[in-house]
């Protein structure tokens, strides 16, 4: 969700939400202290009455003819207490020293009879216990505190206990009042502070803006304006970088302009040798080897000749067709589909390559398709030719190109037992130029490729390394794929 705001949505949010989180965090803090200030008051005014009280205790213990103990604690206080909550202005609770209710002042809150054990442990180890507020409703907080009475020997005779309830609906009306004048000012912090983050905000991406039109204009071939940015903050090493750029951009271009016809011109001559060069090698291996096996007492030499005279005439007529079209600007030569037997051709596009190494299995005896011949012998041979290529010296090549008519489609598959094609090559393979030989150009695969989709087929490769590879070409048969 943040990725996709623009980059001036995603500044404003920022800023915003720093004002929003600073206003609520200052709110929640003035809470927080105000509530605290409240509490040690109460605390601090309960620990005063606390002192005060104790203190009118102590008074009546020292005016008892005899010493205060735990046994007659109670006949000490029973008929003064009344007079010291009357003083004091607070109900006092008096316990013995294992927590039971002696006397109260209390008359409609009567406090436990029995002292929590908690009160009690934590008497024997600090003399004293305070228990947290309590909100008890009303804008009240119930606060309570118990601490030793001792003797003038020291002794714990009793434990006091000071009920407290504050009133809370001033400090209420006081934090409601500073609360909305806070609220005031934090609106208007927020209103104008969103306004000035979202002025700034188009300030910054104004000039990023500028500088992304700039860039988008710049072109390679045709000289460019650099930047005139005055303002020196952080966009300007930008500007400067940009303009660096495009002064080395420009020279560059004026060089390009010089060579790009040399490029062309030499690029459509490696393309040239290429597609010359790949029927020939063949043509001379086919030669070569009728040279050898010729007998001329062989009563099938006529036709051996004739068969050999069929196939190279028909490279000679795929190279004079190449040259014809690289004439023109290295161009393909334009299509002439004809109704051609599929089967028919491929064994022509075989014959040039070595008996014993080619294996063609094809589901019919017979499968017309309206295509042009030159193109799909062009096909096989790059394919076959690339196969006995991937094959290492130390392998013998078993080459197989099958023939299938699966539905409306004409499948044609050439697998080899070569070293494969690495997995991370991918589609590289069909790439103009792409080579894994030292001897290519790279330009076979990349024409195959483009051959079978002017023809609305397909072609992919399934391989694994070091077992082979094969390719698998599928057109869709009939005048509805044309």
């Amino acid at each position: 969700m943040w990725n996709r705001l623009k980059l001036s949505q995603r500044i404003f949010a920022a800023m915003f939400l720093v004002i929003l989180f600073t206003s609520v965090s200052i709110l929640l803090i003035t809470d927080y202290n105000f509530r605290e200030q409240n509490r040690a008051f109460a605390e601090d005014l309960l620990k005063r009455k606390e002192s005060q009280v104790i203190a009118a205790i102590d008074y009546e213990l020292d005016r008892y003819p005899n010493l205060a103990t735990d046994q007659n604690i109670y006949e000490v206080l029973r008929n003064v207490i009344l007079g010291i909550s009357d003083v004091h202005k607070t109900d006092i609770n008096v316990f013995d020293v294992r927590g039971n209710l002696m006397l109260t002042t209390e008359s409609k809150d009567v406090p436990a009879r029995v002292l929590p054990q908690k009160v009690l442990n934590s008497l024997s180890t600090n003399l004293e216990y305070l228990e947290i507020p309590v909100d008890v409703g009303r804008g009240k907080t119930f606060l309570t505190t118990y601490q030793y009475i001792l003797n003038y020997q020291g002794e714990p005779v009793a434990i006091v206990n000071l009920p407290y309830k504050s009133d809370n609906s001033l400090f209420k009306e006081n934090m409601h009042s500073l609360l909305s004048r806070f609220a005031g000012v934090m609106l208007f912090v927020l209103i104008g502070g969103g306004f000035l983050s979202w002025f700034m905000t188009k300030q910054i991406t104004k000039k990023i803006e500028l500088i992304a039109g700039k860039i988008k204009q710049t072109d390679v071939v045709i000289h460019n304006k650099p930047i005139e940015y005055q303002p020196k903050d952080e966009l300007r090493p930008l500007v400067d970088s940009y303009n660096e750029m495009l002064e080395k951009l420009n020279h560059q271009s004026n060089l390009l302009a010089l060579t790009e016809r040399e490029e062309a011109w030499r690029e459509m001559a490696k393309q040239v040798a290429h597609e010359i060069k790949n029927p020939l090698t063949p043509m001379r291996m086919m030669i070569q080897n009728y040279e050898r096996k010729y007998d001329p007492t062989d009563p099938h030499s006529k036709e051996k000749l004739k068969d050999l005279s069929d196939t190279l005439v028909t490279q000679i007529d795929t190279m004079s067709a190449i040259a014809e079209a690289f004439s023109d600007f290295a161009r393909m030569p334009l299509r002439k589909d004809e109704e051609i037997d599929v089967v028919n051709t491929i064994e022509t596009a075989l014959e040039i390559f070595p008996e014993n190494t080619i294996l063609f299995d094809a589901s019919v005896k017979e499968m017309k398709l309206n295509f042009d011949k030159i193109y799909l012998i062009r096909i096989i041979t790059n394919l076959v030719k690339n196969a006995i290529q991937a094959v290492p010296g130390n392998r013998k090549p078993e080459i197989h190109v099958i023939l299938q008519k699966m539905k409306d489609l004409v499948v044609i598959r050439i697998s080899d037992n070569g070293v494969g094609i690495p997995p991370h090559l991918g589609d590289k393979i069909f790439e103009p130029k792409f080579t894994t030989t030292t001897g290519g150009m790279g330009l076979g695969l990349a024409m195959v490729k483009k051959i079978v989709e002017d023809y609305n087929g397909e072609i992919r490769y399934q391989s694994e390394e070091n077992r082979g590879t094969e390719f698998i070409i599928k057109f869709p048969h009939g005048k509805a794929g044309f």
